[in-house]
């Protein structure tokens, strides 16, 4: 071969070479086949968790009348001076405790759904009874009926309940359909010296529907202080 023809033959390589690989003037043209963006680089919206991710126990209660109970679980619990635009009164705060409420049976939803009938249990810890009828040794506990107690919502993401501006239930409840998960929240009455130890969330059931001695219980987070 003539040693004229080897220079070109060499930049004829070259620009062959570039051009395959993308560069220059003539970009690989975009197929499609991308692989999409991890995760690390993705935007990530709200996150709702569904009844069965949060953690606790949950209590199975029905309001008197309802056909199909409710899953109760407490999530999350705060001590404070006001809740759902009520101020507690002089001497006391709310236990305000946020709720995750599903249907009873997965296959089915509930109609009419309310917090408001689901009660705290305490222990007497200030030297009074509560049932002044029952006997001096027999434990005391206390039960407290829930006000104020907020409508319930399905569009209320993760950690955002406590700055959520809640507003007192719905006569007409709130529909929840099969495998949804909404969120709530119920406050009770405490003295401010009261002790926020042991604290239960209860509720009646078919077979115990006023005595409250029967009512299934979970137990709360304790409670923390709100932001002042």
């Amino acid at each position: 071969m003539s040693t004229r023809l080897l220079p070109a033959l060499v930049a004829g390589t070259a620009l062959l070479v570039t051009a395959c690989s993308g560069g220059g003037d003539n970009p690989v043209p975009d197929t499609g086949d991308a692989m999409p963006a991890t995760s690390a680089t993705a935007q990530s919206g709200p996150k709702y968790t569904k009844f069965a991710d949060f953690p606790g126990q949950a209590l199975v209660t029905t309001e008197s009348g309802m056909p199909i109970g409710m899953q109760v679980k407490a999530v999350d619990a705060v001590w404070t001076p006001e809740l759902a635009g009520v101020s507690a009164k002089a001497g006391s705060h709310y236990v305000a405790v946020y709720v995750a409420v599903t249907g009873e049976l997965a296959d089915r939803g509930v109609q009419k759904a309310k917090i408001k009938y689901l009660q705290l249990r305490s222990n007497n810890t200030d030297g009074k009874k509560c049932d002044p009828y029952s006997p001096d040794d027999v434990p005391q506990h206390c039960f407290r009926e829930a006000y104020p107690a907020s409508d319930l919502r399905t569009d209320v993401a993760d950690n955002t309940w406590r700055g959520r501006e809640w507003q007192a239930d719905s006569l007409l409840g709130k529909t929840i359909d099969k495998g949804e998960t909404a969120i709530g929240v119920v406050g009770f009455t405490l003295a401010d010296n009261a002790n926020l130890d042991g604290l239960q969330l209860c509720g009646p059931t078919k077979e115990a529907t006023v005595d409250t001695g029967r009512f299934p219980c979970v137990p709360i987070p304790k409670p923390e202080s709100s932001p002042s």
